[in-house]
């Protein structure tokens, strides 16, 4: 048995020194290419396959989804999609798999019914079919919007971060455009990486950084980011105080981010007001149930 085991490992051993042997060093000029490249981004989602993939698109195809969401009540929408990374057909096939959900549950659920034997009317499944048709089809746009609000939640505490960084790199004598890309390439943050691919589109195409900024902030409907670039815009055209300025919108972003995150904080209590107090009830009825149960059985 210890024989077999001692061959066993023995194996092993000669296998991993072959497999050494045969991997080659890394060169110099790999390593340099391996240090010197950008992190990457996180991607958008990918679109989606199958059924639903195919409605979505073919839904696009006979409507104009790009003119409906230019539509100033499609405003949410069309900053959500931007800020989230969903294509118009993906939302399609989502608003198109809820209604259908939507209708089809209550007659599905009314023959379940029949079959057990429950005698239910047939005006309720056909009410609720009507009622849960437009609830889901407006559940992923609800969804949409929730998600958005909370990644420009997310963007605007990353922009903190990514202005400090930006000082840093001023005050290590980095001009103002190398300091916003060594700071967007930070991170692997999908924020960050927004960023980054909105400065190097602008460095491609010879656009100024902060005008690709302030840009980016528009379409994500980010009100910081805009303040961002209205700030650089004056130091690059100006002639401001740079570094100064920044500062300055990191301590502001910094406390803008507090007084959020304090006041969810009140909200979170007030709406745990009511439980408490229901349980307080619930609490008084319990103890007090058998002392009023004698009260009224000694009259």
């Amino acid at each position: 048995m210890s024989a077999a085991l001692i061959g066993v490992l023995a194996s092993l051993g000669s296998l991993g020194v072959v497999l050494g042997l045969r991997n080659r060093a890394l060169s110099l000029e790999a390593l340099s290419r391996t240090m010197s490249r950008p992190l990457p981004s996180v991607p958008a989602e990918p679109a989606r396959s199958g059924l639903v993939g195919h409605l979505g698109r073919r839904v696009a195809e006979r409507i104009d989804l790009d003119g409906l969401t230019e539509h100033p009540r499609w405003r949410p929408v069309r900053s959500g999609l931007a800020i989230t990374g969903k294509t118009r057909e993906d939302l399609a096939s989502e608003v198109l798999v809820g209604g259908a959900i939507g209708l089809c549950a209550p007659p599905l659920l009314w023959l379940v019914a029949g079959w057990a034997g429950v005698d239910v009317p047939l005006g309720v499944p056909v009410t609720l079919a009507l009622a849960l048709l437009p609830a889901g089809c407006g559940l992923p746009l609800a969804l949409l919007i929730r998600t958005a609000a909370e990644r420009r939640r997310h963007m605007r505490a990353v922009l903190g971060t990514f202005v400090d960084l930006v000082v840093l790199g001023l005050a290590g004598g980095v001009g103002v455009e190398g300091a916003l890309y060594s700071a967007s390439h930070a991170s692997p943050d999908w924020a960050l990486g927004r960023m980054a691919r909105a400065l190097s589109k602008a460095r491609d195409a010879g656009q100024s950084p902060w005008l690709a900024l302030g840009s980016l902030g528009e379409e994500l409907e980010v009100a910081e980011l805009v303040e961002l670039s209205a700030t650089l815009q004056l130091a690059g055209t100006e002639g401001a105080r740079i570094r100064q300025s920044l500062s300055a919108r990191a301590v502001a972003l910094r406390r803008h981010e507090q007084a959020d995150a304090e006041s969810e904080a009140n909200a979170v209590t007030e709406r745990l007001f009511l439980p408490g107090a229901l349980l307080l009830i619930g609490f008084l009825l319990f103890v007090g149930y058998p002392a009023f149960s004698r009260i009224l059985g000694g009259f």
